[in-house]
């Protein structure tokens, strides 16, 4: 489908090129017409013009989401108040855990998440950096898992807090801890001024925000994706933050995690319960695109 420049014919540098799923994105649910329109300023296919985003917002590698949350493209959330920034979803070692369970997964394959979690730790030089759970993809007694948590154990440093909440994966983390010395700080939650974060598994623990109407709850454990389409040919599986008032789902920090396909409704099943989002911010690469679910 044709799209118009948001400002002449001309591309400009940053603008969003013909082609790309960020230009004319649009949630898809299987063989279901979504039933969007064009908006005149950007070309960008939404559920209405009010909700138009202009190339620049597109473009953006952050999104400022609340005074106290800033969404990161980099599959991570940046609370200002508490200078505190937390990922979720690691998934240590997924690699070794196939190979050891008789998957033929290639040796080159090559886990950048620490690299990945140093490059946002000098971006944002953060007090303390909250991992939302399943840390490893399973706690076994492998060299290259253990390799791996010891490289993620070293980023902590003086002026530097690390809180590790445990998932659904991290069942035997603990006790591998102790078997290779590392001694981190574990916790089941981590409760801020602004916001109770926590993996997601289990409903959060009471707390000292009980009754308070404007702390947000942060999880992960959903792996929360979007499938985008151009309407024509192109389609693209992408990971994305769940947004509804006072929550925040992040994605799989794993690249390796193939992410839950999240459908126009904005319901997600977990655990029984039926959660409600009002948007989806997709993550595009270097880019974030936010998108409203139907109503």
């Amino acid at each position: 489908m044709p799209g118009r420049a948001c400002c002449g014919s001309q591309k400009r540098a940053g603008e969003i090129e013909e082609g790309d799923p960020a230009r004319q994105a649009t949630v898809n649910s299987g063989a279901h017409d979504i039933g969007t329109e064009r908006c005149d300023k950007s070309g960008l296919l939404v559920r209405n013009t009010s909700a138009c985003q202009t190339a620049t917002h597109v473009t953006a590698q952050r999104l400022q989401l609340h005074d106290d949350l800033e969404l990161d493209a980099r599959r991570a959330v940046w609370l200002p108040r508490s200078r505190s920034l937390a990922v979720a979803d690691l998934h240590l070692g997924e690699a070794w855990v196939r190979r050891a369970r008789g998957q033929l997964v290639p040796l080159g394959v090559a886990d950048t998440t620490v690299a990945r979690l140093r490059s946002l730790l000098e971006s944002y030089r953060p007090e303390r950096l909250v991992l939302l759970g399943d840390i490893v993809h399973a706690a076994l007694p492998v060299d290259g898992i253990q390799s791996a948590v010891q490289e993620l154990a070293a980023l902590e440093r003086e002026g530097l807090v690390m809180d590790w909440c445990l998932g659904n994966h991290d069942r035997q983390l603990s006790r591998q801890l102790t078997r290779w010395g590392i001694a981190v700080r574990t916790a089941a939650q981590v409760n801020l001024p602004e916001a109770m974060l926590y993996h997601g598994d289990q409903p959060p623990e009471p707390s000292h925000h009980e009754g308070v109407t404007d702390v947000w709850k942060i999880h992960g454990h959903l792996h929360p994706a979007l499938v985008l389409d151009d309407g024509v040919a192109t389609r693209a599986k992408v990971p994305c933050f769940l947004v509804a008032p006072g929550r925040l789902v992040l994605p799989a920090f794993s690249e390796m995690a193939a992410g839950v396909a999240v459908d126009r409704s904005g319901l997600v099943q977990d655990a029984g319960d039926t959660l409600r989002f009002e948007s989806a911010v997709a993550c595009l690469g270097p880019r974030l695109l936010r998108i409203p679910f139907a109503r």
